[in-house]
């Protein structure tokens, strides 16, 4: 799983917690049952130092990407990547810079080409990549696709292969009383976001333009995202308004500051292709590029729902070595990290359940497709790829995501008593809890009404698809070498994936597809350079307030007298009731700010001075 504990703005170091059952019980039993057996081989190979970690470099990555598309195609699945195989590669791209000196030329219906000045005139975004081309240009608005509202700048315009140029933010972005698709409004406008629907629209590059709101029309520099991972492939440059203003007055007869309004009052694209003008542009930018892949199969859909789509997906990689993500220490650097439970656990569970569906008896109902990603671990990047750039199967066409990271460390409850099993999304699509309810084996499950977004779910959940992620919580082993598979109770992740099958058959085959009702945000807190607290949440909680599973040594927490077991009942006078109350009032925080916070120790309240990092 993504560092969540990043994600969240937590660095953490994991105390004792309850072991599991002596894994020799399990070992014994998995002899006995041919379906323990294949997923004990399928963990343990995806664990072994031969797969390295499957850190993002690494044969091992390679090595396990094989092995999966080998267990789908035995499995009778077909190849649902490129070119008839099982994969979809593509590069991620770090810490770029700039090349030299980029150009940016106009060609317009004058005489004269007008050359103009880097830094003055335009500016290469961080998130560029380097190319050198000539190609008209078309106008794409704010170039955005809010499905929410069928709003779609690139909807009846002819973008391929031309130089695209959209505005900053959105539509109304300062009206508050009627903002652009409600609670998508920040995630839509993101730089980001513009980019990667340039590049899904096969536009060959996009220029971005400051809004109205942006009053000084200033140049985003180079370096303020120039140390973003992405997987864009196409340049990304900014110019300024008055260049814009000018294109259009002449191709599409307009003020930019008309268009602007124009929309604002309507909400109905203005795009149009600039047909007197072309850009001849050369972008030089250094990046450090590692090609990685997905893993991709299908089994065809039959009947009225054939061609509706329902996804199930873990992500293969982990941390490799260590380094990034790991929460071993100093002196566990450059040893494996084997990633058994994070993630070869959903990993597993992924191919078993592709072997079971491919078996069905009842072959009617939709499509369904099987993916393990890539690089998750570095930020989402294997699904976000997927789900923005390169959807290799109709995301419109998209039912419903199933997501299964960290499955493999299921406690066993004392007699008379449940196993404990996190399952998110619930509120994602209509009456995906009582789906859930209804197929429930015997599992205590905790139900949280965020989507939480440190794994793959989370991209698909962006594009508007109902998702629902199941996973056993953290553990002492979390991005440490430790977690390996001797560890794992295989019983209990074959419970888990028991479990899931149900869920899953009754989703591709319920006659209407669920319906996304959304949860707002999911449970972050500012980002990783957000105010840092140094605990461990334990997710399995089910009383009032967040209980500590354990804090980082030397951190906030431990310094300010936090302790694992205590539960937090209120952060700076606001209260906490459940993980996501966490994490808003940890937002509201400031880094270097000494707060107050009210816990609960055994049934005792206390309040403690904590000073943030």
């Amino acid at each position: 799983m993504l560092l969540k504990l990043r994600v969240l703005g937590f660095f953490v170091c994991a105390l004792g917690l309850v072991s599991l059952v002596a894994q020799s019980a399990h070992t014994q039993n998995a002899k006995e049952d041919p379906v323990l057996e294949r997923m004990r081989k399928d963990i343990t190979y995806l664990a072994s130092e031969e797969c390295e970690g499957r850190g993002v470099g690494t044969k091992g990555l390679d090595k396990a990407a094989e092995y999966i598309a080998d267990q789908f195609k035995k499995a009778g699945l077909k190849p649902g990547g490129i070119n008839g195989t099982y994969f979809q590669p593509f590069p991620f791209a770090t810490n770029a810079t700039l090349d030299g000196d980029s150009s940016l030329t106009l060609i317009g219906p004058g005489e004269k080409d007008r050359v103009l000045k880097q830094g003055t005139d335009f500016q290469v975004m961080g998130t560029s990549a380097s190319a050198k081309l000539t190609a008209p240009v078309v106008f794409v608005g704010y170039g955005v696709t809010a499905r929410g509202i069928k709003y779609d700048d690139y909807a009846g315009v002819d973008v391929k292969d031309k130089i695209v140029i959209a505005l900053r933010r959105l539509p109304r972005w300062n009206d508050k009383a009627k903002p652009f698709d409600g609670a998508n409004k920040d995630e839509l406008a993101g730089l980001e976001i513009k980019q990667f629907r340039a590049q899904a629209a096969k536009a060959a590059a996009v220029i971005l333009v400051n809004d109205a709101s942006e009053a000084k029309d200033a140049l985003i520099p180079f370096a303020t995202m120039s140390k973003g991972i992405i997987t864009v492939g196409i340049p990304f440059l900014q110019l300024k308004r008055e260049i814009l203003d000018e294109m259009l007055r002449d191709g599409a007869g307009k003020k930019l500051e008309e268009i602007e309004k124009d929309i604002d009052a309507n909400l109905k694209p203005q795009s149009a292709s600039l047909k007197n003008w072309q850009m001849t542009l050369n972008v030089k930018v250094k990046r450090t590029e590692h090609p990685v892949k997905n893993v991709i199969a299908y089994i065809d859909g039959k009947g009225p729902l054939a061609d509706e789509i329902v996804v199930v997906g873990a992500h293969y990689d982990h941390l490799g070595y260590g380094g990034f993500g790991s929460l071993a220490g100093g002196g566990a650097k450059g040893k494996i990290h084997h990633g058994a439970d994070d993630n070869g656990s959903g990993t597993t569970a992924v191919m078993e359940l592709a072997r079971r569906f491919t078996a069905t008896k009842n072959p009617d109902g939709r499509k369904m497709v099987f993916m393990t990603f890539t690089a998750e671990e570095r930020g989402l990047i294997g699904s976000r790829h997927y789900c923005r750039v390169e959807p290799l199967f109709p995301l419109k066409s998209t039912a419903a995501m199933f997501n299964l990271d960290m499955v493999g460390r299921l406690k066993d409850a004392p007699e008379g008593a449940k196993s404990k099993l996190l399952a998110l999304g619930m509120d994602s699509g209509k009456g995906f809890e009582e789906l859930v309810t209804k197929h429930n084996p015997g599992f205590d499950v905790v139900k949280d009404k965020s989507v939480f977004g440190a794994s793959d779910h989370y991209s698909f959940y962006q594009q508007k698809i109902p998702v629902i992620f199941f996973w056993t919580g953290t553990h002492p082993d979390y991005h440490r070498p430790t977690d390996t598979s001797d560890k794992i109770n295989v019983p209990g992740m074959r419970r888990i994936t028991d479990y899931a099958e149900k869920i899953i058959d009754d989703l591709r085959t319920m006659p209407n597809r669920p319906d996304f009702t959304g949860v707002g945000n999911p449970a972050t807190v500012g980002g990783p350079k957000g105010p840092r607290l140094g605990i461990i949440p334990d997710y399995t909680f089910g009383g009032k307030g967040l209980r500590i599973e354990g804090v980082s040594k030397a951190g906030p927490a431990e310094l300010g007298g936090l302790k694992a077991n205590d539960v937090i009942i209120e952060i700076a006078g606001k209260s906490v009731a459940d993980i996501t109350a966490y994490s808003a009032a940890m937002a509201s925080q400031k880094i270097g700010a000494t707060i107050e916070i009210k816990i609960l120790r055994d049934t005792k309240e206390m309040t403690l001075k904590v000073t943030l990092k």
